[in-house]
């Protein structure tokens, strides 16, 4: 039964990649400001980022059924609603109930899938990471056909049916997945963690990619479209795009799971993504866009296991709640910000200089940064 997580996370990512598309609409049908669209587009950051610090703790002391079962009723919720919200408070409420929802969820489910042991984490989390994407890509073409033939509505309806029809087993496999717990349940206990260069390499990575993801939801419908398609075609382009990101991540975890020290091939494979991203900040030529983002993805597949495994290796499964909570509140952060502050940049620049450049200035700091950590701690092995 642990596969229905797969596929509840799987939707619940989907439903934020359905209203990507619709950003525009959203824009001209409803006149919601730029400023509103970063809103919309930061809500499920945001909201992930604070659920998550509040429950990651929790999560390693059990009761993972209540955990996930929230946060499934809430997405199931928040999606009924969204597809008929026509204001910017309703639209913004329906996307902040989701983004509760998926970060309650992912507490739950993580913890459950490394179970009792750091064996074979990297593999575990990298497959989530592939459902996840696998409904971030398929969402916008499959919403925007379902849209066609029903309305904006249809999209979202049909993922609170999915996901009310996979609850009640998801339900019962958090209730009996065996797990090893902890008595640290506060906030404050993901703090000590940030004292480790290994955890903090961790965290300057996802920061880094997670900021770039955060651009890349808010401003990828508005480039495209300037670029001569239509929500199909976005769809389409989304599907090439995330490719890697479907059927990577599980291989490369099992690959830094045998690696004596895999934050080496995690800070390599981060440097290698500053590049790609500066050079998409300038080159706006669809097919460019195309090669480049397939091999930002293909990048991303070993950066996400890769931090998740070095961060695995720091807590322990006892602990893993709350270090891939921190990796999420990092990520979460650095998505909020620039998902708000995307859109507007876009426009100031007239294109993606203003946000992709914004993307990369700030992952070549973080790279240089983690960079710094072996150079300040030489004798630390960075796991």
């Amino acid at each position: 039964m642990y596969r229905l997580a797969y596929v509840i996370y799987m939707l619940m990512v989907a439903s934020a990649s359905v209203t990507f598309v619709f950003l525009e609409e959203f824009e001209s049908d409803f006149g919601i400001p730029s400023w509103g669209i970063g809103l919309i587009s930061a809500l499920a950051f945001l909201t992930i980022l604070l659920t998550t610090l509040v429950f990651a703790p929790l999560g390693d002391r059990g009761n993972l059924e209540w955990i996930g079962g929230a946060g499934i009723v809430l997405a199931i919720a928040g999606n009924a609603w969204i597809g008929f919200a026509t204001e910017l408070w309703s639209i913004s409420s329906s996307r902040a109930l989701v983004g509760i929802g998926t970060g309650l969820f992912s507490v739950a489910a993580r913890k459950a899938l490394i179970g009792t042991t750091t064996d074979d984490s990297g593999r575990k989390i990298g497959t989530l990471l592939s459902a996840a994407v696998a409904g971030f890509i398929a969402g916008p073409g499959i919403g925007a056909w379902l849209a066609d033939l029903g309305g904006i509505e249809t999209p979202y309806v049909t993922i609170s049916v999915l996901m009310a029809l996979a609850a009640l087993p998801t339900f019962l496999w958090l209730r009996s997945a065996p797990i090893a717990t902890s008595e640290r349940t506060r906030l404050a206990s993901m703090l000590p963690l940030l004292r480790r260069p290994r955890v903090r390499l961790a965290v300057a990575c996802q920061t880094a990619i997670f900021f770039n993801i955060g651009v890349f939801d808010a401003t990828v419908d508005e480039y495209l479209t300037e670029l001569g398609l239509g929500n199909v075609g976005v769809g389409w382009v989304l599907v090439v795009v995330g490719f890697p990101l479907i059927v990577l991540p599980p291989r490369a975890g099992r690959f830094v799971d045998r690696l004596e020290y895999p934050g080496k091939v995690l800070l390599v494979a981060t440097a290698l993504f500053v590049p790609i991203i500066l050079t998409m900040s300038v080159w706006e030529v669809l097919a460019a866009f195309v090669v480049l983002a397939v091999l930002e993805t293909t990048v991303e597949s070993v950066i996400f296991p890769a931090a998740a495994r070095v961060m695995v290796n720091e807590t322990g499964a006892e602990e893993s709640a709350i270090g891939q909570g921190l990796l999420d509140v990092s990520g979460q952060t650095a998505g909020a910000t620039a998902a708000f502050l995307a859109p507007t940049m876009f426009d100031l620049a007239g294109g993606p200089i203003g946000s992709f450049g914004m993307s990369g200035l700030v992952a070549l700091a973080l790279v240089l940064y983690s960079f710094s950590l072996l150079r300040a701690a030489p004798r630390v092995r960075i796991a």
